[in-house]
């Protein structure tokens, strides 16, 4: 999915029907390769939907490398979240639910990664470790995320 708005009009009347059902972490998953303190890390998002009258799902799969300066791998991370929308009215274009999930729904979900992403750090021992904000620098690859790390 990218960010670009293939139809503002139908987005902007699709968001008003719009309501969230829910917010569900599917998956969760952190190994811890080495005992090394992270430099750096990167990250991946990908995204996936599906429709039927009347709802719209978004599964988004997020995954993290911590990397040493040689990039050897320090840990993994992977969180797979799926939010729920319910919507009244017709059905929408597919383009219109592609632009609400990269404009919308991501929005909705990105907290909820990013907490996830953290505890699943701690829990492995990297301490600090936090993805940054969402960011999208170069509209035309779509997503990116900027990760830190803070190390021990």
């Amino acid at each position: 999915m990218t960010d670009r708005v293939e139809n503002l009009e139908g987005l902007t009347k699709f968001v008003a029907q719009v309501d969230l059902r829910g917010v569900v972490a599917q998956e969760c998953h952190a190994v811890r390769h080495s005992g090394e303190a992270p430099a750096r890390a990167e990250v991946s998002l990908d995204t996936e939907l599906s429709h039927r009258p009347n709802s719209v799902d978004y599964r988004f799969t997020l995954k993290c490398q911590a990397l040493t300066e040689e990039d050897s791998a320090v840990a993994d991370i992977s969180v797979v979240l799926l939010t729920s929308f319910t919507f009244s009215g017709d059905e929408a274009e597919e383009s219109v639910y592609q632009d609400f999930g990269a404009n919308v729904a991501i929005m909705t979900a990105y907290p909820y990664l990013r907490q996830n992403v953290h505890d699943l750090a701690a829990r492995i021992g990297l301490i600090n470790f936090t993805l940054g904000l969402l960011k999208q620098p170069n509209r035309a690859q779509g997503f990116s995320i900027i990760a830190t790390a803070t190390p021990q």
